[in-house]
């Protein structure tokens, strides 16, 4: 259900993931590495001690070798990729693969100021819901896309 509060929030969620880069493409980060330095050096130590046994047994081949270093490249190349999933209204409340991957961002992600002013201050809203939104904002000290969200789609 497509209204004008879901545009105005969609828009709203448009300069979020344009100002924190969010497209939903794989990007190269070694940032792995810089958090869990030990873990990634044990699991390049234990690479090596399988790689050593390997090559020392008379049971394994090269194709047991060639299997275990695609699989150790395999396992790295999803070690280094980082996905920056956007924002949309239409996640809002659904059970999808991206919600699953970033958590309930839309329970997580505070509204600024400035928006809510914009929404209390504009003709979109209603007065019964401006006063909803504004009840819960004094409430609560700040408001997530969910609550907007479910002023009009309960």
């Amino acid at each position: 259900m497509q209204n004008d509060l879901n545009s105005v929030l969609q828009d709203e969620l448009n300069r979020i993931n344009n100002a924190e880069h969010r497209n939903d493409r794989p990007y190269f980060d070694v940032s792995f590495i810089r958090q869990y330095p030990g873990l990634y050096g044990l699991m390049c130590f234990l690479f090596v001690l399988t790689m050593s046994l390997l090559l020392y047994s008379d049971s394994f081949g090269t194709i047991e070798y060639i299997a275990c270093c695609l699989i150790f490249a395999v396992c790295n190349f999803f070690f280094f990729f980082h996905i920056n999933p956007s924002y949309q209204v239409n996640d809002i409340d659904k059970g999808a693969w991206k919600n699953c991957y970033t958590g309930d961002w839309y329970r997580e992600v505070y509204v600024g100021k400035a928006f809510i002013d914009s929404l209390l201050n504009g003709h979109i809203l209603t007065e019964t819901e401006k006063k909803t939104l504004l009840s819960q904002y004094e409430k609560k000290g700040h408001l997530y896309f969910a609550d907007i969200y479910h002023l009009r789609n309960r």
